[in-house]
């Protein structure tokens, strides 16, 4: 648990609408560029792609909408937020661009989790245990396991998640036509959850009873 006053200056909201640019730049972070690559293939000449991705941020449905999304404050300074959703049912045969194929793929194995979509700090702010709050949030809002996608060429990322409880389940090398400078694979990473915590323990004396 962390000290009452690192609690203080931390908080966790939900998000608004008019987060919608931040959630957007946070976004991009997450996916190393792919958002911002992406994006661009709907922008309008001279339209900074962001501006799209704001305008999803602000839709009032979607799975990278605000109201499925959280924000992170530091001294009650918007510096990171998440966005995280029940994931069931997911078609993973569906007919999508090589690029964004593997993702799917991987989150077809996360069925019955909360998926974590979105998770990021803006680079000033990082290091001071926000991301920490965040996943401490998010696991505190639900009782499955917790999964996500992350780059395999992101170890900091990758450190930070494991330190977090989650573990590497497997890998897809990235589909062709990515952003500049992405490369490598993408990485399932999932946390269990209270209830799949408590079917792995024994029953002592009666049945265990699990949520």
């Amino acid at each position: 648990m962390g000290s009452p006053f690192i609690q203080h200056i931390i908080q966790v909201r939900p998000a608004a609408r008019a987060d919608a640019p931040l959630l957007a730049r946070l976004a991009d972070l997450a996916g190393e560029g792919l958002p911002r690559h992406l994006w661009a293939r709907d922008a309008a000449p001279g339209q900074d792609p962001l501006e799209v991705g704001t305008a999803r941020a602000r839709r009032d449905s979607g799975a990278f909408s605000w109201p499925n999304a959280r924000i992170a404050t530091w001294h009650g300074a918007a510096v990171g937020g998440i966005v995280d959703y029940d994931l069931d049912d997911v078609e993973a045969g569906r007919d999508v661009p090589a690029l964004l194929a593997p993702l799917l793929e991987l989150e077809a194995l996360s069925g019955g989790t909360r998926y974590i979509n979105i998770l990021a700090v803006l680079p000033q702010a990082r290091r001071r245990g926000i991301a920490a709050a965040i996943v401490a949030d998010v696991a505190a809002r639900t009782r499955r396991d917790l999964s996500l996608i992350v780059a395999s060429e992101n170890r900091t990322a990758r450190g930070f998640y494991v330190g977090s409880g989650f573990d590497e389940v497997t890998s897809l090398a990235m589909g062709p036509g990515g952003p500049k400078g992405l490369s490598g694979n993408w990485i399932l990473m999932r946390r269990p959850g209270p209830a799949t915590s408590a079917e792995t323990l024994p029953a002592s004396g009666t049945e265990a009873v699990c949520a």
